[in-house]
């Protein structure tokens, strides 16, 4: 079961990479999520449940902007997805 749900995980990473680069911007995510822009950075300034929380922890600064790897929010999404 380990191997089927890495190798979707892989996929779904494989199709984030393909759509936005490694590397997904704030505006990119809130779309991914079906959020607006406003809303995903309010959710990460106060995050209150894990999946929140996981993105802030995985988002990069660049200069002044933060980045999200894509392999790290495919993770973060299918983790979510099976609980």
């Amino acid at each position: 079961m380990e191997g089927k749900h890495n190798s979707a995980q892989g996929d779904f990473a494989a199709q984030l990479t393909e759509r936005f680069g490694l590397l997904l911007t704030q505006k990119q995510l809130a779309e991914l999520l079906g959020r607006s822009t406003g809303g995903l950075r309010y959710s990460l300034c106060s995050p209150s449940d894990a999946r929140t929380r996981a993105l802030k922890a995985c988002g990069c600064r660049i200069g002044r902007r933060v980045y999200y790897p894509a392999i790290e929010v495919a993770r973060i999404i299918s983790v979510a997805d099976d609980e």
